[in-house]
């Protein structure tokens, strides 16, 4: 038992370094990059961006880059902290607390400490970083008000969900059927309560109130059809003038939200174009797509925990003696991703697939040029480079690079010409 908790420890140690010089590697070639291309705009796109702005996302992300260099090895210096250097079993039995209480202070404490750890770095990409581009509309009231909201709504959901959840764990045989089903259900709820609920108590949302948009809209939605039930504007200027729109919900709760920062940028064709590649996400299913593999691996993630926390080896293998059941949570979000670093090209890729196909869908159903148009004035408002390091990109953006993206379009709008 001893040389297995030993080697799953040297595996535990190994997977966390290679995993932290694989990402510190990437960010390397991504800013290496991104300086030897600053002084001139890619071929692509020099007749539609000026130096200025290039410069501007170079010097934009080079800087976001290096910060998240930090927040890296901090990261892993705070995991090494917490596993080999046993201060998650110090922790633990700092705790006088006995049973399901003792539990729900240990994940709480964890918690906590993990929120002071990035709080610095929330405060600084918010202030510093943000502020300096001009993109920060944030007043340091409101970003305290958001703080405090969010670890109140943290608390007031956390804590029934983690009491259920340990008991499942401590009282039902083959619990891990149990415990998966019902997360899953909090995960459906939460969809299903975040757009009327939970986004109003940190934003405003506005029904859209141009007539010639909503006209458009009526007309698209009818063309494709889907069945939309709301299509609102939110207040994000207030906290940021970076530009963006998304979807939430399910069922009768689904609506497009666009950024108001966003209709301040783009024509009405733009907009409809947007909107366009948000409805090819539903109509092609995507999002249920993505809610049944997360279901899925939620059941796998349960059913391989289950069958380890049977092992005194996994918990000595991860420098902890508790065997109990808070123990084993903390383990399943905190330890074994460290082992799942590869994953992230693989979900890159799907995801990126995936906007490819909402990307021809608004194509067919819009304009292919009012969609180029668009993301070229996103990606020069939120000053996004135009060009990244090809393994860079294939690790960490859900999104294609801006080349590959336009190019697709392009192609797409010439064959429809043709």
């Amino acid at each position: 038992m001893h040389l297995i908790s030993y080697y799953v420890q040297l595996t535990f140690i190994l997977s966390l370094t290679v995993s932290m010089l694989t990402e510190l590697y990437l960010h390397y070639r991504q800013l290496n990059l991104l300086l030897r291309h600053n002084g001139e705009v890619p071929s692509a796109f020099a007749s539609i961006m000026t130096i200025e702005n290039h410069q501007k996302a170079i010097q934009y992300s080079c800087t976001k880059l290096r910060f998240s260099v930090i927040k890296l090895i901090t990261q892993a210096v705070w995991l090494y902290f917490l596993f080999p250097a046993r201060g998650l079993n110090a922790f633990y039995n700092m705790i006088s607390f006995q049973g399901s209480t003792r539990e729900i202070v240990f994940l709480f404490m964890l918690g906590s400490l993990q929120y002071l750890l990035n709080l610095p770095f929330k405060l600084y990409s918010t202030f510093v970083i943000e502020e300096k581009f001009g993109f920060n509309k944030t007043t340091l009231r409101l970003f305290w008000v958001d703080q405090l909201k969010a670890i109140i709504l943290s608390f007031i959901l956390m804590t029934p969900i983690l009491f259920l959840l340990l008991w499942i764990i401590t009282h039902v045989k083959y619990w891990w059927i149990f415990a998966a089903t019902f997360l899953t259900c909090v995960q459906f709820g939460l969809v299903l309560i975040y757009p009327k609920f939970i986004a109003p108590l940190f934003n405003k949302f506005y029904p859209l109130n141009d007539e010639k948009l909503s006209h458009g809209i009526q007309t698209l939605v009818q063309k494709i059809g889907f069945q939309l039930e709301e299509i609102f504007v939110m207040d994000a200027s207030k906290r940021s003038s970076h530009g963006n729109a998304y979807f939430t919900g399910l069922g009768k709760v689904k609506r497009i939200v666009f950024f108001d920062t966003l209709m301040k940028e783009l024509t009405t064709g733009e907009v409809l174009a947007v909107l366009a590649h948000e409805l090819g996400h539903m109509k092609l299913n995507h999002i249920t797509k993505s809610l049944v593999t997360s279901t899925l691996f939620t059941y796998v993630g349960f059913f391989i925990l289950s069958s380890l926390s049977h092992f005194e080896w996994f918990f000595r293998g991860h420098f902890v003696s508790s065997q109990s059941p808070g123990m084993l949570i903390f383990l399943m979000t905190t330890a074994l991703p460290v082992y799942l670093f590869f994953i992230p090209p693989i979900t890159s890729y799907l995801s990126r697939k995936k906007e490819f196909e909402a990307d021809a869908f608004a194509a067919h159903h819009t304009s292919a040029k009012d969609l180029i148009s668009a993301l070229i004035k996103l990606y020069r408002s939120n000053s996004s480079p135009m060009i990244h390091d090809p393994y860079f990109s294939r690790y960490y953006h859900s999104h294609p690079p801006a080349t590959e993206r336009i190019a697709h379009l392009e192609s797409y709008a010439s064959q429809t010409l043709s």
